[in-house]
């Protein structure tokens, strides 16, 4: 069976999303027999993806010690693990550049996860699960293995067939503002929720966040000082956190498509670049309404999700309609569609 080696990593500064979707991949790359391995940077990055196995030898993890923002640096190290292009090299990276991609083909099969369409790739796989994906971007011309649209999102296997109940009355509420939240969304929203006199009072707040929140005690203080807040911590289980919450607001990201696979009505909004188009296209396909970049105006942001709040508490049916229509977009097999990709198109 092949070898895939992934490349990724996680901090302050880029979150744990690459990590996480890398791992879903990987999760379905080993259940089909394949050899896997992870590739990280720094002890930062492996000291986040050690925290998210499902156990301590889940996966092989090989530190490089490098600076994750000069990929090229590493380039010595890298193609020395490698002896034939019969391996995967699945990376998953902002930072990486064509002569990156194109030193590492000349030794391995290069996959790339991409929603930024930034140069034409090197390689011969690429990703894009972004919902509304052009039919032949440009830079994918060249590209061997294409694997676009949402039938591809990498979300981890519980996401498959998650129950979950529309409840006439809402009670809880997810908010999910990203690992690191630099804007300090959470804290900005938490405060605005308890100080107007007009929410329901019996409503609880689920902050989903990591110690790599850079407003992490000033959240924990909150959630001491009011019952109402509840704060999780790398999270096992989130399919099963989400189906007891009756409503949601995310950044842009995987957990839109998450939450859609569980069916939570929700409300999204974006703190970087490369969340907007997932954001936009969600709404213009009316599935997740957006309310607005964070980078631009926290108050507007925080305003639309009060409104949000206010407008789908009561409102069963309205509520019932969106669930259905987020579970009939995404069923949670992108990770298993990918595995099967990468090993069958090269190893039939």
């Amino acid at each position: 069976m092949p070898s895939i080696f992934f490349r990724t990593d996680g901090n302050e500064e880029i979150a744990t999303g690459h990590i996480m979707r890398c791992l879903s991949i990987a999760r379905a790359c080993s259940a089909l027999r394949a050899k896997v391995y992870f590739l990280v940077a720094d002890q930062t990055s492996e000291s986040v993806l050690r925290e998210r196995l499902l156990y301590a030898d889940e996966f092989p993890i090989q530190c490089l010690h490098t600076d994750y923002r000069q990929p090229e640096a590493e380039l010595p190290i890298l193609l020395s693990q490698f002896s034939s292009r019969q391996a995967w090299l699945f990376v998953d990276s902002y930072f990486v550049t064509p002569g990156y991609l194109s030193a590492l083909q000349h030794v391995c099969r290069v996959a790339y996860l991409d929603d930024m369409l930034a140069f034409p790739y090197p390689a011969d796989c690429i990703v894009n699960y972004d919902i509304h994906p052009s039919a032949q971007p440009a830079c994918y011309q060249d590209i061997p293995l294409k694997l676009l649209g949402a039938g591809y999102t990498p979300l981890r296997q519980q996401f498959q067939d998650v129950p979950f109940q529309v409840r006439h009355k809402t009670r809880d509420i997810l908010i999910s503002t990203g690992g690191t939240d630099h804007y300090n969304i959470a804290c900005h929203l938490l405060r605005q929720i308890l100080s107007t006199g007009n929410m329901p009072k019996e409503l609880r707040y689920h902050i989903v966040t990591s110690r790599l929140n850079t407003h992490y005690q000033e959240l924990t203080r909150l959630a001491a000082a009011y019952s109402s807040i509840r704060i999780h911590e790398n999270v096992k289980d989130m399919a099963a956190l989400m189906s007891k919450c009756d409503l949601a607001f995310s950044a842009g990201g995987t957990t839109l498509y998450e939450l859609c696979a569980v069916g939570v009505p929700s409300l999204s909004f974006a703190t970087a670049d490369n969340q907007l188009t997932a954001a936009k296209s969600f709404a213009d396909h009316d599935i997740i309404p957006y309310a607005g970049d964070a980078r631009l105006s926290i108050e507007h942001v925080i305003q639309e999700i009060m409104r949000f709040i206010q407008e789908n508490s009561n409102a069963y049916e309205k509520r019932q309609k969106s669930s259905q229509k987020m579970r009939a977009f995404i069923d949670g097999k992108g990770a298993a569609r990918i595995a099967a990709a990468l090993i069958h198109h090269y190893f039939p």
